[in-house]
């Protein structure tokens, strides 16, 4: 049930599953600051930019979980392997 809702949360917050979304929100993004819309740098930004922030939630989440309890910590390496 723990590797389930860490999944879901996740999932909910990287949105991998939406690369249109995030084409949508960059673009905006970058017209309401006043940039030129440029579809390169839109896509190397979506392809990369979900990544890293999954990496990065993803280490936060084991970095405190380790605090609190260490079977937690075994759940997350068996739901990742």
């Amino acid at each position: 049930m723990k590797a389930f809702f860490i999944l879901l949360l996740t999932d909910l917050c990287i949105g991998f599953h939406s690369p249109h979304g995030w084409e949508i929100v960059i673009s905006s993004c970058l017209e309401h600051f006043g940039f030129v819309h440029n579809k390169h740098v839109i896509s190397c930004f979506v392809s990369t930019f979900p990544v890293i922030l999954d990496t990065v939630f993803k280490y936060l989440i084991f970095r405190h979980l380790n605090r609190i309890s260490p079977s937690i910590v075994a759940t997350y390496h068996t739901m990742n392997e």
